[in-house]
């Protein structure tokens, strides 16, 4: 019994900006949106999703930034 097994391809994208970048312009753009909005839940939301992002694009500096040498040892 032969059983076609499709396998599924991954889509490849040559990203031209760095994921630092990406979240940054995506936190400008909910920020954006938020001072269009109502104050509500829909602002709220933007907000909080401009916030993550920037946070989340600060670890990614901190995590890819140069190596730095660990804190003297204190015995």
């Amino acid at each position: 019994m032969e059983v076609d097994v499709e396998k599924k391809r991954r889509r490849r994208v040559k990203q031209t900006m760095s994921l630092g970048e990406r979240l940054l312009q995506t936190a400008r753009e909910a920020r954006e949106l938020a001072k269009r909005l109502p104050p509500g839940m829909e602002q709220a939301r933007q907000l909080r999703r401009a916030r993550e992002a920037e946070a989340i694009a600060e670890l990614d500096r901190f995590l890819t930034g140069p190596a730095r040498s660990a804190p003297p040892r204190s015995r």
